[in-house]
């Protein structure tokens, strides 16, 4: 496949991905778009980093995977309730490191959430 059939497939799915991450989010479809555009218009790699065009491409399709499998929109509906947009490409994780690190608190010990130290607070 040519180097520009692929960059033309990969901005089209990169396009479709933004569909299904951010439907019925319009400012945030349209922001997505414009710099997936942009970038795509670009000659130069944005962050200067000399990126080959096959490079730019593989960032391209990773994005795209990550848009599709990663993100979920949520709409609140109630007060502490929220809608989420879980569709069939959707990645679900089987909460397994989540159910180790409950395992570690059997004795006593904190563990951090988000990335945090855990430490006691008072």
């Amino acid at each position: 496949m040519s180097q520009a059939s692929r960059a033309l497939k990969a901005y089209r799915n990169a396009l479709r991905a933004t569909s299904v991450a951010f439907k019925n989010d319009v400012a945030t479809l349209d922001a997505a778009r414009n710099e997936i555009r942009t970038h795509m218009k670009s000659q130069e790699d944005p962050k200067g980093t000399n990126r080959s065009i096959d490079e730019r491409l593989k960032l391209l399709d990773e994005v795209t995977v990550f848009l599709r499998h990663n993100i979920v929109q949520g709409r609140k509906v109630d007060e502490g309730k929220y809608r989420l947009n879980i569709h069939k490409d959707t990645e679900l994780g089987d909460n397994d490191d989540i159910k180790k690190k409950k395992d570690g608190l059997s004795n006593g010990g904190f563990t951090g959430c988000c990335g945090g130290s855990g430490a006691k607070t008072t």
